[in-house]
């Protein structure tokens, strides 16, 4: 009896010793478990962020770009007003040319009317000379804002036109400012003032060496943004670069 007693205890005491190894075994195994999840957890947060921040930029990117289209149709917009209001002045002042002219005329026949009489009216001749001399003045003055005037409706026509046609005037010439490799777009360091147009397509260089072609998309008085065009890229634009017709 002592016997199987002692067996049983030797019995129970294997069971015990190898249960206690299978539970030091999965406890490991579970903290492994648990800590391979937190690594995996820690990478996907990390991933989110950049996803993230990467989505912040390009809706701001997009933004921008909308806001470039908005100012270039406001840029035309204006450019018809100026050119209406030129129409209009040089309408005006075409008016008042033939005003003077008919001013100047009827005090020229005063004059003349005047110095055929009695020298007793030299005064009033001399008056009438004077009064001549200063229309004839402001005749000359509407004229030259007349053709002032004129050469400004050709000029806003030319700058229209050109914009439909996308035609630059010879001797363009300038430098990239920035480039936006996401949404390939430029911006230029010359404008309006320079004679730049929309829809026109410029030369991009590096020490005389032609990299691509850039096509202007929204002007300003000193600036214009231009689009990439990628099929004709033969190296990467980059700040500082030369553009020109």
């Amino acid at each position: 009896m002592v016997r199987v007693l002692i067996i049983i205890a030797i019995l129970a005491g294997l069971a015990s010793g190898v249960l206690g190894f299978l539970n030091n075994t999965k406890k490991k195994d579970a903290i492994a478990a648990t800590q391979q999840a937190q690594a995996e957890t820690a990478t996907a947060k990390s991933q989110l962020s950049k996803t993230s921040d990467e989505l912040k930029a390009t809706k701001s990117d997009l933004a921008d770009a909308q806001q470039k289209i908005t100012d270039a149709q406001q840029q035309a917009q204006a450019a018809q007003s100026q050119l209406a209001a030129a129409q209009a002045k040089a309408s005006d002042l075409e008016t008042k040319e033939a005003a003077a002219e008919q001013k100047a005329n009827a005090a020229t026949a005063q004059l003349a009317d005047v110095q055929a009489q009695a020298g007793a009216a030299s005064d009033a001749a001399k008056a009438a000379k004077a009064q001549a001399d200063q229309l004839d003045k402001e005749k000359r003055g509407v004229q030259d804002e007349l053709a002032q005037a004129k050469a400004e409706v050709v000029r806003l026509n030319d700058v229209i036109q050109r914009g439909h046609t996308g035609d630059q005037p010879p001797g363009i010439s300038g430098k990239v400012v920035s480039v936006n490799r996401n949404w390939n777009f430029v911006v230029l360091n010359i404008g309006e003032k320079d004679g730049l147009v929309e829809k026109g397509e410029l030369i991009v260089s590096r020490n005389k060496v032609v990299i691509g072609r850039i096509r202007v998309v929204s002007t300003e008085a000193n600036t214009a943004v231009a689009d990439i065009l990628v099929n004709t890229l033969q190296g990467q634009i980059e700040p500082g670069d030369d553009v020109l017709n």
